[in-house]
């Protein structure tokens, strides 16, 4: 619409009669919701028939309102929740644009009392005379509450990314979109130092040379969450181990990759001390090496095994041990372990045969370790009888092998202790000789890649845990009669 418009039409001298009926074709006919506005008061002059369904006045009520009546009654508390500026009348508005055609925003009400948003194009227009602004109206309402819902979410999402105790960073194609005050502290960047920068300079020129890199250049080709754990040098020279969650989302309209960045340095250097701590633990030799050779296989399929195995010495011609896999991985394996140990030690104080053994562990561990259950095989070797005896519990198989090659696996039945308080425990009861061997194990080795192995082969259980993705952690040990 150009900014001033006379009355046209195919005629060179038109009578008011023709112009009027071309006005009518051209306006009162026209879907758009249109008024025609004095410019001196802001009455109204005319209003086609899409303007009076749309505000459900008669023609002769809205031609006896100005333009100002049609706000609604709490106009100035939308325009403030909506973040419009409605300070001045609709005329003066239109007047600011020196008669240039304008797009404002108002805040209007029907008849019936329904309050709505509603963007209004102007321009002048001269009518058989006389100069009028030509309004056309259009109602915004739910465009603005998207608006308004879009930005009620995006504030949300700022305040917890404030509060969140990690690092936050939005980018898209390398360059970074948002980073919270956690981000801040982290690279030991300023926000207006970080936002519009590749994200790649915040981390040592070295580091992006390294294989870690590649990682983190494919985080914003992520189209799920993922997780990702790298060493990286950040670009003052710190070294940090960094956790990495990425996610797609969609940030002021655009799609872009969430980092959350977690500084796990230091509970890396304790986990790596748990570790060293655990191994010690389990480097533990058989009690009685004059008796019985011992040998041990012990893969963790992580960081943080859940395999573990005691023994304990009962007098000079009696041992008694256990080989366990507990729930759960990582720390919360560990500290099951340590209360596993304190148990079977405090147990063997008082009992000595395996099945008395496990009754007693099965009730502490009911009773201190809630619904954690352990799976456990407790085995005694009375060198004095030559015989060993072994009950189970949820580790329910040991391999016995003759010393002329013949083998043999026994089954023992036996929940995991901390499962049922009234379980019971079978036993079996194997006589043994000088050149006996017998082969403990976790479940872990019936998971190997490549089917069965052997399980009282040393070398071949060796090359298989060397080669397999380790899908749980592995324990073998083997005891053979001197």
């Amino acid at each position: 619409m150009s900014n001033h418009h006379s009355c046209k039409n195919l005629q060179d001298n038109p009578s008011p009669q023709t112009c009027m009926e071309h006005y009518g074709c051209i306006y009162d006919n026209n879907h758009l919701v249109t008024l025609l506005v004095d410019p001196a008061d802001g009455r109204i002059v005319d209003a086609n028939k899409a303007a009076l369904d749309f505000y459900g006045y008669r023609l002769s009520e809205l031609k006896a309102m100005s333009i100002e009546a049609l706000k609604a009654t709490d106009a100035g508390g939308m325009a403030q929740l909506a973040g419009i500026s409605m300070d001045n009348p609709f005329v003066d508005r239109v007047k600011e644009g020196k008669e240039t055609n304008q797009i404002l925003m108002d805040c209007h009400q029907r008849a019936d009392g329904r309050a709505m948003y509603v963007e209004i194009h102007t321009g002048m227009i001269t009518m058989l005379g006389v100069n009028c602004i030509y309004s056309v109206v259009h109602d915004v309402t739910e465009r603005v509450r998207a608006d308004l819902l879009l930005k009620e979410s995006e504030e949300r999402y700022r305040n917890l990314v404030e509060l969140c105790p990690d690092a936050i960073i939005v980018f898209r194609e390398d360059m970074v979109l948002f980073a919270n005050k956690q981000a801040e502290a982290l690279f030991g960047l300023g926000r207006e130092q970080m936002v519009g920068c590749s994200l790649q300079s915040f981390f040592h020129r070295g580091f992006l040379k390294s294989r870690e890199n590649k990682v983190l250049s494919y985080l914003d080709q992520a189209t799920e969450n993922t997780r990702v754990e790298i060493k990286a040098v950040l670009n003052d020279g710190r070294a940090a181990d960094l956790d990495i969650v990425c996610a797609p989302v969609s940030f002021a309209g655009v799609s872009a990759t969430q980092l959350l960045l977690r500084d796990v340095t230091d509970s890396k250097k304790e986990i790596r001390r748990a570790v060293q701590l655990q191994e010690r633990r389990l480097a533990a030799d058989f009690p009685l090496p004059d008796r019985a050779g011992f040998r041990k296989l012990y893969v963790p399929a992580g960081t943080l095994s859940g395999d573990f195995y005691f023994f304990h010495r009962l007098g000079p011609d009696k041992a008694i041990g256990v080989i366990g896999d507990v729930t759960g991985k990582g720390i919360t394996a560990a500290l099951n372990i340590s209360a596993m140990r304190l148990l079977f030690f405090d147990s063997v104080q008082e009992h000595s045969h395996p099945q008395d053994v496990l009754r007693d562990l099965n009730l502490k561990i009911v009773r201190h370790l809630d619904e954690d259950y352990i799976a456990v095989c407790c085995f005694l070797l009375d060198f004095g009888e030559g015989t060993l005896t072994a009950a189970a519990a949820g580790i329910n198989e040991f391999d016995h092998c003759a010393p002329d090659g013949r083998w043999r696996k026994l089954q023992v039945k036996g929940a995991p202790v901390g499962m049922f308080e009234n379980s019971k425990f079978d036993s079996v009861r194997v006589p043994f000789s000088s050149g006996d061997r017998f082969c403990f194990y976790t479940d872990g080795l019936e998971l190997l890649e490549g089917g069965e192995t052997a399980y009282w082969e040393y070398e071949a259980l060796k090359r298989a845990t060397q080669d397999s993705m380790l899908q749980d952690d592995c324990t073998w040990l083997e005891l053979t009669i001197r």
